[in-house]
């Protein structure tokens, strides 16, 4: 195959990806795109025309993170390879998330960059939407009180997930541990669940409790709630339940530390 045969099949390759692939020339004045293959046209919406001869910082922006931007130019400078995503802006001023990967290549002798792009704004969007989301459980998990010597109380309210049973067993844990609190009472009047019950999620945190030495204590109890929990718990295994706040409280006050 001839040479000029290869770079037309190469060109051709690399137009029908789906990745903007680009060269840059480090020896040529302020490191210019000497390529740009037609998915970066696509994908920035500037033409090659526009493109070819000019540095790629042109993507880059009012929101364009400085300190990526350094890790690709110290990269660039150690003759290394470097993946970065950072926020960059297509020609009509739209943000866009950019997953930026810089490969130093060597031919006829001389140093040559290649830098390939790829479009991560839904995947970065949809990992801040997680964030988000983990946050929002952070808020709903109220915070635990300290009510009297070495009792403690939180109140849960809303539908509890299985991850949010899981913060709450380690927020619970932790707190025990740092206060010394003899016995920890759950409130779950504000609790709901269609069908599986909390009493599982409960009976492991009262599990892990008194293997710290710490009572579990359960109160806001409905005739309904209880006759479901009773129907799920098997023998042997039971919660320590009250209908009133005030009345897990004397009891935990009357019983005093784990024995």
């Amino acid at each position: 195959m001839d040479p000029e045969t290869q770079i037309t099949l190469l060109e051709a390759m690399l137009d029908g990806s789906r990745t903007a692939a680009l060269f840059t020339d480090p020896s040529q004045e302020d490191h210019p795109i000497i390529y740009a293959n037609h998915t970066f046209e696509k994908l920035t919406g500037y033409t090659l025309e526009e493109t070819i001869g000019h540095n790629c910082r042109f993507l880059q922006g009012e929101e364009t993170d400085p300190k990526d931007v350094k890790k690709m130019r110290d990269a660039i400078a150690q003759e290394s390879a470097v993946t970065v995503t950072l926020k960059n802006y297509k020609k009509d001023g739209t943000p866009f998330w950019n997953r930026v990967h810089i490969e130093p290549v060597r031919a006829g002798g001389r140093l040559f960059f290649i830098g390939t792009q790829t479009d991560v704004t839904v995947e970065v969007n949809q990992r801040k939407r997680l964030e988000e989301k983990e946050r929002e459980i952070e808020r709903l998990s109220l915070p635990v009180l300290e009510i009297d010597d070495g009792i403690a109380a939180i109140s849960l309210n809303g539908e509890m997930s299985v991850e949010r049973y899981r913060r709450l067993t380690v927020k619970l844990s932790e707190y025990v541990q740092a206060h010394h609190s003899h016995s920890v009472i759950i409130d779950i009047s504000g609790l709901y669940w269609d069908e599986d019950t909390p009493v599982f999620d409960l009976l492991h945190i009262q599990d892990v409790l008194r293997l710290m030495g710490c009572r579990l204590l359960v109160t806001g109890i409905t005739p309904k709630a209880a006759r479901d929990i009773a129907a799920e718990v098997a023998t042997g295994s039971s919660l320590t339940a009250f209908t009133s706040f005030k009345q897990a409280v004397e009891t935990a006050k009357s019983a005093g530390a784990f024995p």
